[in-house]
């Protein structure tokens, strides 16, 4: 497949470097300076076998072309105006459109814009990008599930997802993608708040009275809010999400949590259409509404260091 990796990131990059590594064709659309780095030194992936460089094509918005088979979108949610505003040339194809978001804010433009183009997708990958754009595998995870929005999976998703599984990953196809998607936002948001509201790794949180019992404080309220919106999560879900937030030692952390811990702006906008949804469905999620009070706190300082 000819495939476009929209985001060159710590998601975009190691997706692009895995589906080449898998044999696609793969072109990666960055930034002037991000794709500057890359075509110089490649995309660069560090885990604990060392540091590999894999080499792509890379463009910028005003070098696409039109001929992908499908458009990965692997940016941050405050990203995506901009992005659809890059891809809308090429998208106008017959180009599938897959994105690996968090949560479902973005999922309604999307459709307004690109149609019946777009599908929902679930990535679930534990990476960041260094200072010198390294990408860091922070976990071995490589976990995919794809599906229509409207429907059962076609010929499309199916072949998407061959493309997915000789890169590696661990592929499912779903008859309710949006219900998965609903899945990881629990977890996310779920993670991120414990992590957050404590700046510590789940281990050191758990390790102290009280830890525990508000972890699964924040899981209770985020699958209430899910399943007042009609997204509820299966049971073995909520149970692997409760195993992560409570494992004794463990050094878990949320990305959220780490870009508060170094002093980088967050994203926030996942916490928050969150809430805005639980509060809609008469589930309101007092703790996460908190997180993302903090995290808005937070951004604002980082912002105002920056200008003055």
């Amino acid at each position: 497949m000819r495939l476009l990796i929209a985001g060159a990131g710590a998601v975009g990059g190691f997706v692009a470097a895995r589906l080449a590594d898998g044999g696609q064709d793969v072109t990666v659309l960055a930034r002037p300076h991000r794709a500057e780095q890359l075509r110089d030194s490649g995309l660069r992936l560090a885990s604990q076998g060392g540091i590999r460089t894999v080499r792509t094509s890379v463009v910028t918005a005003d070098e696409l072309s039109s001929d992908y088979d499908a458009i990965v979108l692997a940016v941050k949610s405050g990203d995506l105006d901009s992005v659809m505003d890059d891809i809308g040339p090429v998208a106008k194809q017959s180009a599938a459109i897959v994105p690996f978001l968090n949560g479902i804010a973005h999922i309604e433009p999307l459709v307004h814009r690109f149609g019946s183009a777009v599908l929902g997708g679930v990535l679930r990958i534990s990476t960041e990008v260094g200072a010198d754009g390294t990408i860091e595998v922070l976990a071995p995870t490589f976990d995919v599930e794809l599906g229509e929005l409207d429907g059962p999976p076609g010929a499309r998703v199916d072949e998407l997802a061959s493309a997915f599984r000789a890169a590696g990953a661990n592929v499912a196809t779903s008859d309710d993608i949006v219900g998965a998607m609903w899945a990881k936002w629990v977890f996310i948001v779920s993670i991120g708040a414990v992590t957050s509201l404590m700046r510590a790794p789940v281990g050191d949180i758990v390790a102290v009275a009280g830890g525990e019992a508000f972890a699964r404080a924040v899981l209770a309220e985020a699958a209430a809010a899910a399943a007042a919106a009609g997204h509820p999560v299966a049971e073995d879900d909520l149970q692997l999400t409760e195993q992560t937030l409570t494992a004794a030692g463990s050094a878990v952390t949320a990305s959220m949590s780490r870009d508060l811990i170094a002093g980088r702006r967050t994203e926030v906008a996942v916490f928050d259409d969150f809430a805005e949804q639980a509060r809609a469905a008469g589930a309101p999620a007092r703790l996460i509404e908190l997180s993302a009070l903090v995290l808005r706190v937070h951004n604002h300082r980082v912002l105002a260091a920056s200008t003055s």
